[in-house]
């Protein structure tokens, strides 16, 4: 569970620096902003607020969440998150492994802004 917590403190802090650095980013952004969570079945996990203006991520859970990605463990969520494998992700959802709750067109979004950090 701890080396899931801190993937995705270092996410958020990815997702800020790129914000930061990279207009395209904002542009993005400011056409569409993103409020999701990543969480397990058992872990209130870690909610990130996209906006034009500034991204933010913080333990736990958002009201207004756009998209949930709700893994059933910690462990499976790390191997999928972890993965070089660009189809895991896919793959998870289709075993069940993940479920999304929301709006699941932003799962192409979110995968769309994953180009801008530098990793």
């Amino acid at each position: 569970m701890l080396r899931l917590k801190f993937l995705l403190w270092m996410l958020g802090r990815l997702l800020k620096k790129a914000h930061k650095s990279q207009p395209e980013l904002r542009e993005k952004l400011s056409n569409e902003p993103l409020n999701f969570v990543i969480k397990t079945q058992d872990w209130q996990g870690r909610s990130f607020q996209l906006q034009p203006q500034a991204v933010s991520s913080q333990a736990g859970e958002l009201p207004d969440a756009q998209m949930k990605l709700i893994f059933q463990s910690a462990a499976e969520a790390w191997q999928t998150l972890t993965s070089k494998d660009k189809n895991a992700f896919m793959r998870a959802i289709q075993e069940g492994q993940v479920k999304i709750e929301g709006d699941p067109k932003k799962l192409f979004q979110l995968q769309g802004l994953m180009k801008y950090l530098k990793v």
